[in-house]
């Protein structure tokens, strides 16, 4: 059901009071008015520097401009079957006791003369004495018809100044999805002015401009030219990404296929979780945002969560994009009513899932976890994530592959290393951990008047150092004992590797 036909539903059910939270003030008002109309409803609408006016006659109530005086004209007995549309809502102190009574006053007595107070502003939480009077209306953003609309009108509107534009495609309303009507008339306008037509990629451009406003929360990950070749082993997760890359195409629409939701990836520390994060958005062709859910946490009650809410809807307005929240089980670790007197954990948790379940824009959520056993099992249940991987220490054909990743990183060619040697030198290494191995053997070959790199400074580094395997070998067991059967795994066995010609060179020492 589209928002003016709830609206109309609302005002004729009699509701006492409806509020709407959004930024696009000019076009909910709008939907507010048409629905009036349709419920045969006097509109009258209110803001702090116009005071209360009569939209049909345009007459203003004078001595109206304040908040208390304003609820007293809309209070007055001669005042039925209308609708009374307030603004500036938001800007009043509601803990002072006449603001509170008066609106307390304005929202009980309005049903009984067949009238309806709606609140509009960008963030608004009603006082507790009139909270279970108010219904919050969920304001979405435009759909793509919507989006149409706003490019057929500007079309419009360059033909009246004498220029030609054509039509806005289909890439470029998809360019638009998530951006509010004001932001959508401006990134056309500016499509416009830089490059004489609808350009999806400017379009974009503003886009990641608006995330990059709150980078305190999100922050927007430089894409990996590599992709999923950035990543050694793990082949099971990656063919999985691979089958997803499809879903974000038109005729994985029009066929009825589900936007994935994301994965969960938990399992050894330092084995390619957080690459594999950074990669996924390469892989899917869409743009990589990290939520910082630590950033959030703020110091007035209720900041916490609003800094969630506000973060999500960033991330939505980018849509389709992967968000990727690192060591999730450290940003939630009070959500099991442990370590967090305050239940912003609890709180915080309850926010996420809730979004998790019921948003409806293409979001891929990539979270990784080490110790997963410290988040709420609600967290794993099955439908809140497409598929839980677990990472565990590279086998053998994946450290081989892992050191050829890196030594192509540091401008290696791998035909020039022994890589099974290698591989056998790193058993029980993680990936980070290999990495760390072959940037000490360059440092010991530079520091040996920059002669070349060699397999044996690589296993010679490699004799020198623990793994973490060995350090912590408890805990190691531990993650891999809950691994082995609740979730799926992301490397194949090397039974499951085809069989490969040896890609580095045997040498002897």
């Amino acid at each position: 059901m589209d928002t003016v036909k709830t609206l109309t539903n609302y005002f004729n059910a009699g509701y006492p009071c409806l509020s709407i939270n959004t930024q696009e003030e000019i076009r909910a008002q709008g939907d507010v008015v048409n629905a009036a109309r349709q419920a045969n409803k006097t509109i009258y609408t209110w803001s702090a520097t116009e005071g209360v006016i009569e939209l049909a006659t345009g007459a203003e109530q004078d001595g109206t401009k304040e908040f208390i005086p304003a609820c007293e004209f809309f209070t007055n007995k001669e005042v039925k079957d209308s609708v009374f549309i307030l603004r500036d809502i938001h800007l009043y102190p509601f803990q002072d006791p006449n603001h509170n009574r008066s609106l307390r006053d304005l929202i009980t007595d309005a049903p009984r003369r067949g009238c309806c107070t709606v609140l509009i502003q960008p963030d608004f939480t009603p006082p507790e004495t009139v909270k279970s009077m108010v219904t919050k209306i969920s304001y979405t953003l435009p759909d793509n018809d919507t989006l149409r609309r706003i490019a057929e009108s500007t079309v419009k509107t360059a033909a009246e100044n004498g220029k030609k534009v054509k039509p806005a495609s289909d890439e470029v309303i998809k360019a638009l999805s998530g951006l509010s009507t004001i932001e959508a008339e401006n990134a056309l306008a500016l499509s416009l002015i830089e490059t004489g037509e609808f350009n999806a990629e400017v379009i974009y451009r503003e886009k990641v401009t608006a995330i990059n406003k709150d980078e305190k929360t999100l922050k927007l990950i430089d894409p990996d030219p590599r992709g999923l070749a950035a990543i050694g082993g793990l082949e099971n997760f990656k063919a999985w990404i691979q089958k997803r890359k499809i879903a974000y195409s038109e005729n994985a629409k029009a066929y009825g296929l589900p936007a994935p939701k994301g994965v969960l990836l938990t399992g050894i520390p330092g084995c390619g979780k957080s690459l594999a994060a950074t990669a996924i958005g390469t892989a899917l062709g869409i743009p990589t945002l990290r939520l910082d859910i630590g950033a959030l946490f703020g110091g007035i009650v209720g900041t916490t969560e609003t800094n969630l809410r506000e973060a999500l809807k960033l991330a939505e307005a980018l849509a389709p994009c992967v968000v990727w929240v690192d060591e999730v089980e450290k940003a939630l670790a009070g959500s099991r009513g442990s370590g967090d007197n305050t239940g912003i954990s609890q709180r915080l948790f309850g926010d996420l899932l809730t979004w998790m379940q019921e948003r409806k824009r293409p979001v891929f959520l990539i979270m990784t976890a080490n110790q997963v056993n410290l988040l709420d099992p609600a967290f794993l249940r099955k439908g809140r994530f497409d598929e839980i991987f677990f990472v565990d220490l590279p086998h053998a054909i994946e450290r081989e592959q892992i050191a050829k990743v890196i030594l192509k990183k540091h401008s290696r060619d791998a035909k020039d290393f022994d890589l099974a040697a290698i591989a056998t030198a790193t058993k029980d290494f993680s990936g980070s951990e290999i990495e760390c191995v072959i940037e000490e053997a360059l440092f010991s070959s530079f520091d040996e008047n920059e002669r070349p790199l060699e397999t044996k400074d690589i296993l010679a580094a490699a004799a020198t150092t623990i793994p973490q395997a060995k350090m912590s070998a408890d805990s190691i067991s531990a993650i891999r004992a809950w691994g082995a059967d609740k979730a799926k795994p992301a490397s194949r066995s090397p039974e499951q590797e085809p069989q490969q010609q040896q890609t580095g060179r045997k040498l002897k020492f």
